[in-house]
């Protein structure tokens, strides 16, 4: 099995955040809140939002790497939850600050951002402390669903990717022939919307890892016709891009991604991603007050939130899973210790 880093991966991450992060500041913000400037061009970055599902591709692809090298459901979970964690909190913590120090409506109370720090705040219907943070009950979804595949047989990945296909089919088809309120938190928390990402990022990985075989081919045409589809064309077309862009990562026709300034974003985007939009839109709203309504002035909110999403990866981040992963190891080697002098 191919075992050697992609680069050229983190850096589509960094690319991947900073499109989102234009998306919030111009066209997002201009639906949510109204520029005060009339020219304003919010339209500049308006597919910027399709980043995010580039990030599930990713995501698709790195965590069944994981998968593919983990021990067990239990070491993988905790594992990802030393990853997401961390950084989120400090965001979470950071944010609410901001928000309740500001004139800005999008306010949260202190029951909400303790309730948000469990990442599970959307399963019992809780505001986001930042409106980004939805993708992460997606993601989560995607992990306990890799959880029970490693519980199970992780290398029946045939049989589990399009099981988890047929799924998303069922309840796209139901939600629409007869929508309901039942049907439609399902299809909220099942991920039926971005399955097929997943779905593309674990073929992907296992054509890096195993060689281009007609059935991963396969599986990627019925993501591809499942994204047409249920999502729509702009949707598939955006994901064909971003196979064809992936398909030259894995070509290594890309090298040129693997330059400082975007591996550098590919190093924050995580915390960039958590702590950028509402923290942006109070800035914004501050400088539009004193007449900076330019577009050329999201530069300011763009760079804060480089600034403190490298602070929360050294500061916070990096720290606290240097910590927690070496007693987790020393923990769990003892234990194997243990089981096995009593057998």
């Amino acid at each position: 099995m191919n075992q050697k880093r992609i680069t050229e991966i983190d850096a589509l991450r960094g690319i991947a955040a900073l499109f989102v992060v234009l998306y919030h500041y111009t066209f997002h913000y201009g639906r949510r809140f109204g520029h005060l400037s009339s020219d304003y061009n919010t339209e500049i970055f308006s597919y910027g939002h399709y980043g995010v599902q580039l990030f599930f591709i990713i995501s698709g692809f790195v965590i069944f790497m994981s998968v593919r090298r983990g021990r067990s459901a239990g070491d993988f979970l905790i594992k990802r939850a030393f990853r997401l964690y961390p950084a989120y909190i400090a965001a979470i913590v950071i944010t609410f600050i901001v928000l309740n120090s500001s004139a800005i409506d999008i306010q949260r109370t202190i029951p909400e951002m303790i309730l948000n720090m469990t990442m599970f705040q959307e399963f019992f219907g809780i505001r986001n402390i930042d409106g980004s943070y939805w993708s992460l009950r997606v993601e989560l979804t995607f992990y306990i669903m890799m959880g029970v595949v490693m519980l199970l047989d992780k290398t029946k990945v045939m049989k589990v990717v399009i099981l988890m296909l047929i799924g998303g089919m069922i309840v796209q088809v139901q939600s629409l022939i007869a929508p309901n309120d039942m049907i439609q938190w399902v299809e909220r928390f099942s991920t039926a919307n971005y399955i097929q990402m997943f779905v593309i990022g674990i073929m992907l990985h296992e054509i890096w890892s195993n060689g281009l075989h007609r059935k991963y081919v396969g599986v990627i045409a019925i993501s591809v016709l499942y994204d047409f589809i249920f999502e729509g064309v702009t949707n598939g077309l955006f994901t064909l891009t971003f196979i064809g862009i992936f398909a030259l990562i894995l070509r290594g026709k890309l090298k040129f991604l693997n330059n400082k300034v975007l591996l550098y974003l590919g190093s924050i985007s995580y915390p960039l991603y958590l702590i950028h939009q509402n923290i942006g839109y109070t800035l914004i709203h501050i400088m539009e007050d004193y007449g900076l309504t330019h577009e050329i002035w999201i530069i300011v909110p763009t760079l804060v939130s480089i600034l403190l999403a490298h602070s929360i990866l050294h500061v916070v981040e990096k720290p606290s899973q240097n910590f927690l992963f070496k007693h987790y190891k020393l923990i769990r080697d003892n234990l194997n210790k243990n089981v096995s002098s009593i057998r």
